[in-house]
């Protein structure tokens, strides 16, 4: 108590100047239409500067809940335009099973991202309390990322297509021609098709994209555009640099595939196989 009396004594001119500004800015205000105005503007502007922070800042702390939605969100359009695209099954087989599309998408977080090496692998941030299991298919925004390889409780890991163990079921858009996608372990912008017939009709900015034989991918999934075309082995087949889509040195979120009808194509595929 003596503490604030003794500062209340010491500061008395300054409190009393204070105290008088004040209430001659209050008189002021209330009798000049003119200043009224200018104080309710400039009041507004302030509390308008000091809400916009506040929302700046709660924004910037719920960044990680906005992504989870936008996320979420992604996934439902992606589901979406699988489901018109699709014709894997044809169209009879499709109405059979109604359930809602063929194909079930999970958003992921990538935690860990080798590129650098030869055979690369990714970590994500979801596993089989998900239902993840080992050789789905991961893409990203721009095009296929690999195949889950390992899977546990809360994590799973992804054999990156920058690997050299990896090879994928790859077409040429627009035409019927397959090979096999593949590293050579150089540039992680840059894979090669291979096993692509010389009559094959094939040139650079051609598209590449997941073909219908496909396990893992749904078809017309984006991969790259042709960069370089090279014939070999005395020109009986083609060797064809493809740059990717995606860059997979700069990954953040992706979607790992979940086949929902696998057990029924696989019924379909052993009845075509009986058949011949």
């Amino acid at each position: 108590m003596q503490n604030i009396i003794n500062f209340l004594i010491k500061y008395r001119n300054l409190l009393l100047y204070l105290f008088l500004m004040i209430l001659s800015v209050a008189f002021t205000v209330q009798s000049h239409s003119h200043h009224r105005n200018m104080f309710i503007h400039s009041t507004g502007n302030l509390t308008s500067s000091m809400l916009k922070s506040r929302s700046d800042v709660y924004s910037y702390f719920h960044l990680s809940e906005r992504n989870k939605v936008l996320q979420r969100e992604n996934a439902v359009l992606r589901m979406q335009l699988l489901a018109a695209g699709d014709t894997l099954l044809g169209e009879e087989t499709t109405r059979i099973f109604l359930d809602t599309v063929p194909y079930r998408i999970m958003p992921a977080r990538v935690i860990k991202n080798d590129f650098h090496k030869r055979d690369n692998y990714i970590t994500i941030d979801i596993g089989t309390n998900q239902g993840i299991k080992n050789d789905m298919g991961v893409i990203a925004a721009n095009g296929i990322v690999g195949l889950i390889d390992k899977a546990g409780p809360k994590y799973a890991r992804v054999i990156s297509v920058l690997n050299s163990n990896m090879s994928l079921n790859a077409q040429i858009k627009g035409t019927s021609t397959i090979g096999s996608l593949v590293w050579t372990g150089k540039d992680p912008y840059v894979m090669n098709l291979i096993d692509v017939p010389r009559l094959a009709k094939v040139k650079k900015g051609d598209t590449i994209i997941t073909g219908l034989q496909s396990t893992s991918f749904p078809p017309d999934i984006m991969i790259g555009t042709v960069k370089k075309v090279a014939l070999i082995d005395t020109g009986s087949r083609y060797d064809i640099e493809v740059k990717l889509f995606n860059d997979l040195t700069d990954l953040g979120y992706v979607n790992v595939i979940k086949m929902r009808d696998e057990r029924a194509r696989k019924r379909v595929d052993t009845l075509i196989v009986g058949d011949e």
